[in-house]
């Protein structure tokens, strides 16, 4: 008797060579929410009873939903869950699936043409400092702004303690990993950090970011050597990405940013290197982010004319 689309499943998130369990905590939580949400409409079909127009036809509802992404997303988990039954399980329907996915035809979103420009990030740090009293999120969103990096590679993450990774910040039955430590910056005021899923090492010289100079103005004389740089101002701790969400977009709102902008917005899709009101940053490029970058910028250039 073959597998149901379940019983595959419950073998992607449990066998110990199965990518499901290397993925990043929040990332691991998002997959396994929408792995329940094709188990609990799509689980008890066997994968020999699946067809190319089943998938189809899966793909349709899903669009029906009305966020491109969103289906994308659930076909990405297919191709992930086949992929994962053909090379490890040795699945023949696995194998027939895999190749079936590859010749859905998927609409692709059009690209984010919002930005969030040097005017917006003053506004945001001065709205949180000056009224909310916020100088956390001040400092978060300059370095976001002018080192390029994504929220979770400034403020970091809580993830439990059972989760890859050592450190020594914990909090109850989680800890704390991901974000910018003191211990990253040299007294040359040289940044040296691992940022991105793929965890990249970048290198910025802070003195060419002049809005994270005015924010760490503070510790200009007897900088910290050790701990979190961004600690959120009610409890001391480092920020749970949810929170430090809602209160950017209360700071946001406030200081006048469109509602269209969002935190994400500090680092535009696909850059990889500085501009006008961004720090000078040294990475090291992989030909996946290169042609990634490329593929964003083309469609940019082509969504313009």
């Amino acid at each position: 008797m073959g597998r149901t689309l379940k019983q595959l499943i419950d073998v992607y998130r449990t066998d110990p060579d199965s990518n499901f369990l290397k993925l990043q905590h929040q990332v691991r939580m998002k997959h396994d929410g929408e792995l329940t949400r094709l188990i609990e409409k799509h689980g008890s079909i066997q994968l020999r009873n699946i067809r190319f127009r089943t998938l189809m036809v899966w793909y349709r509802d899903w669009l029906a939903y009305g966020k491109i992404a969103t289906a994308r997303s659930f076909v990405n988990r297919l191709r992930e869950l086949f992929r994962f039954g053909l090379s490890m399980l040795e699945d023949d329907e696995c194998d027939r699936l895999f190749e079936a996915l590859g010749k859905l035809q998927l609409e692709s979103s059009p690209p984010r043409k919002v930005q969030m420009t040097a005017d917006h990030a003053r506004a945001i740090r001065k709205t949180a400092r000056e009224h909310f009293g916020w100088v956390s999120i001040a400092q978060a969103q300059a370095l976001q702004f002018e080192l390029l990096l994504g929220q979770k590679d400034v403020i970091g993450e809580w993830v439990p303690l059972g989760e890859p990774g050592e450190s020594d910040v914990v909090h109850g039955d989680r800890k704390w990993l991901r974000g910018l430590r003191w211990s990253d910056i040299d007294d040359k005021m040289i940044l040296r950090h691992r940022v991105g899923a793929g965890r990249r090492p970048i290198e910025v010289d802070l003195r060419t970011a002049p809005m994270v100079l005015e924010e760490l103005e503070e510790f200009s004389v007897s900088r910290p050597t050790s701990g979190p740089v961004i600690i959120c101002d009610t409890n001391g701790l480092p920020w749970s990405t949810a929170e430090f969400r809602r209160k950017w977009r209360l700071v946001a709102k406030k200081a006048g940013v469109p509602d269209n902008v969002t935190n994400r917005d500090s680092f535009p899709a696909g850059m990889i290197r500085g501009g006008p009101d961004r720090a000078k940053i040294s990475q090291t490029y992989t030909l996946k982010r290169i042609d990634y970058s490329l593929r964003m910028a083309r469609r940019m250039s082509e969504d313009t004319h």
